[in-house]
């Protein structure tokens, strides 16, 4: 028998026996098929053709001069081939390594393709897990991929919310370790302290969680339903006295508090009665400064109703000073300073209000049930009032009114309480003065 016949003869020996044969036959000094100076050797031909190792295992010559190492095999009477590399990044030696294992995978009846995929897959989740699992880079992720539309005051409240509530908490965790029983105790904690914000962080935390189901970090959203969050409280937004309502007008009047444009625009809500997203919305050209008057159209009102507003003296010269400010051509009275196409940021007002100390004690809005509950303490004309502010007249049972209507008795009220507002922030003063006056700290 020639040697290459010998050769092959125990080729077979070892491929028709165990893994443990394999190594046995190894261990006894067999001698492979191939050497490192034939792989290297080998040439190109006009076709692609085999140089056979042992147990399935051989090197595909291709006429372009790439050599690739193939396993060959068998499981339940189907062939496959297992690709384990190309020479020379993958040696002889590794070639054999890798084939050796990927034998046993078949003596178990595991396809070695599948199993290679299947190992790589989970490499690729264990790496995924360990360098973009944890909580706070998920955020971070999610956070930069949802962060564009939104207005720059609408991110600065979404990261100061989460930095406040969620990543102290869970900044270090592997998202997919976090239970929905620690999402709710955690969203619990912060509601009983500040319902909207918990509502939001449970929000934040569904978009958050969904990115990472995405991503491939887990398969399901342990966020709590929506349900189990309180309703919204629905009572009237917190509004100051009136004795307080004069010593904020006293700290408005101090300019290095805030910007021109938002003091203008807060005195303007508190003088026109008006809703806060009406002021900072408005457009030049509802104004008329000359007959003392705001036209706001339908589509810019709550109720889908134009509102006429009388302005009293005090509205009018705050109006013609923020002319004198707003460059020519902006249509906004309050221009959004990143972006003057868009009109002030939702939140200025009650980042002001906050800043100055009046943080849930008082709202912009507020100021409308202040102006309501003092005319009504004078008895003036209910109708007027809810006119004033741009509701259905109580004792009227029609869903419209003209908007005209009243309007002798509107432009007094508007103006009896512009005085009303100077004579509080005078009042204010002179009590800011009184300890100083009589000698006491």
């Amino acid at each position: 028998m020639s040697q290459e016949a010998q050769g092959r003869f125990k080729a077979s020996q070892i491929s028709g026996g165990t893994i443990g044969g394999i190594i046995q036959a190894s261990n006894a000094g067999t001698s492979p098929m191939l050497t490192a100076v034939q792989i290297k050797s080998a040439k190109p031909a006009a076709k692609s053709y085999k140089l056979t190792d042992s147990g399935g295992l051989f090197l595909l010559v291709t006429p372009g001069g790439q050599k690739y190492w193939r396993y060959k095999f068998r499981i339940g009477g189907v062939e496959g081939l297992d690709a384990l590399g190309a020479f020379p990044e993958v040696s002889l030696a590794e070639a054999r390594q890798a084939h050796a294992e990927s034998r046993r995978c078949v003596a178990q009846g595991i396809n070695p393709v599948h199993a290679r995929k299947d190992r790589k897959q989970a490499l690729a989740l264990a790496y995924l897990e360990r360098e973009q699992g944890s909580f706070a880079t998920v955020t971070a992720e999610w956070a930069d991929a949802t962060s564009q539309g939104l207005r720059p005051a609408t991110r600065r409240q979404r990261e100061r919310e989460i930095n406040n509530d969620l990543l102290p908490k869970f900044h270090a965790r592997q998202i997919k370790t976090i239970k929905r029983v620690e999402i709710t105790a955690q969203l619990k904690s912060v509601e009983r302290r500040a319902p909207e914000v918990a509502r939001n962080l449970r929000n934040y935390l569904w978009g958050i969680f969904e990115h990472a189901i995405e991503s491939g970090l887990m398969d399901a959203n342990p966020v709590p339903s929506i349900r189990l969050m309180k309703k919204r409280d629905q009572a009237n937004h917190p509004a100051l006295s009136l004795e307080q309502i004069g010593e904020l007008l006293v700290q408005l009047d101090d300019r290095s508090q805030m910007a021109e444009q938002t003091r203008i625009a807060m005195l303007l809500v508190m003088l026109t009665a008006c809703r806060k997203s009406e002021i900072i919305n408005g457009r030049w050209a509802e104004i008329d400064l000359d007959a003392g008057e705001w036209e706001i159209p339908a589509e810019r009102m709550k109720a889908k109703r134009a509102h006429w507003v009388p302005l009293s003296p005090q509205a009018i010269e705050l109006l013609r000073e923020l002319r004198r400010i707003v460059p020519v051509g902006q249509e906004f009275l309050f221009p959004n300073r990143r972006d003057p196409k868009r009109p002030m940021a939702n939140r200025s007002l009650n980042a002001v209000l906050e800043r100055l100390g009046y943080s849930g004690i008082g709202t912009p809005h507020g100021m409308r049930a202040a102006f309501s509950t003092y005319f009504n303490s004078v008895r003036v004309d209910k109708d007027v009032i809810e006119i004033c502010l741009a509701h259905s007249p109580m004792s009227k049972t029609r869903g419209a009114y003209n908007r005209h209507e009243y309007m002798a008795e509107r432009r007094a009220v508007l103006e009896d309480w512009a005085n009303k507002l100077d004579a509080l922030r005078e009042s204010a003063l002179a009590s800011e003065a009184a300890p100083s006056a009589t000698g006491k700290p």
